[in-house]
């Protein structure tokens, strides 16, 4: 064992492992299947040595993939709300701030339901139902401050550095559902089970009895390969790309 070992359960690691990766035009699949189609390419998460041009790798291992979203909502927390319990309210906004009109009905001038973002230099207070969100307000609708749900699938291969989808190369590990107005994710609980078992006493919660717990994480190989793409499915993940973007990192170690 190298004297470089660090102990990383429940294996024993000599480098840290980081990798990165964004995803804009990475679609993968169809709206009904997870394969690769031919002409996408996933993009290329972790390489363990595809090339096998290294002396310095036996193989390594991933225990955390994160994946953070490039955009965040304005819905998610507006900083003043206009309906029907909060009309005649005094607000005072600033530049940079947003209104979210859910009742337009208690407007002294009605303008259309959604999110009113203010762009003037200089600060204005007045009655809500009273400011007039057509000057100085920027509009964004309800379908445009939602973030909808996307999902990524992450794909193995071996012995090739190029893969070719028609024959086949990419194989799916695990696919994970970022959720409406979620911004970043963990896809730890999505990983496979390792044949090693964490030590516990007694029962642990949610598993069944005498059920050993276990963590998770892909082992890989020297020659393998970690690629992840967006499922071809809703608003953001087109045939042309996710919009705007995700970043991705994993985090492991070399043997």
């Amino acid at each position: 064992m190298s004297a470089t070992n660090t102990n990383k359960q429940p294996v024993f690691i000599d480098r840290p492992l980081i990798a990165r990766s964004r995803l804009t035009n990475q679609i993968v699949g169809t709206a009904t299947d997870l394969t690769v189609q031919g002409g996408q390419s996933p993009a290329l998460l972790v390489d363990m040595d595809a090339s096998l041009s290294s002396d310095n790798n036996s193989g390594g291992i991933i225990d955390s993939i994160r994946i953070t979203r490039d955009n965040t909502s304005v819905a998610v927390s507006p900083d003043y709300t206009v309906n029907a319990s909060s009309s005649g309210n005094y607000i005072g906004v600033v530049s940079g701030q947003t209104v979210y009109i859910e009742n337009s009905g208690v407007l002294a001038s009605a303008v259309n339901v959604g999110y009113y973002t203010f762009t003037g230099t200089t600060a204005t207070g007045n009655y809500n139902v009273d400011i007039d969100y057509s000057t100085n307000f920027v509009y964004t609708a309800i379908e445009s401050g939602v973030l909808p749900a996307v999902t990524f699938a992450v794909y193995h291969t071996r012995g090739t550095t190029v893969p070719i989808p028609a024959d086949g190369d990419y194989h799916l590990i695990f696919t994970k559902t970022m959720d409406v107005n979620v911004t970043a994710v963990d896809c730890t609980n999505e990983m496979p089970e390792l044949s090693a078992p964490v030590m516990s006493a007694g029962n642990i919660n949610g598993i069944e009895e005498g059920a050993p717990l276990k963590n998770r994480a892909i082992n890989l190989q020297r020659g393998d390969r970690i690629y992840i793409g967006v499922l071809q499915k809703g608003v953001y993940s087109t045939t042309s790309g996710l919009i705007p973007g995700a970043h991705v990192i994993a985090q492991g170690g070399y043997y």
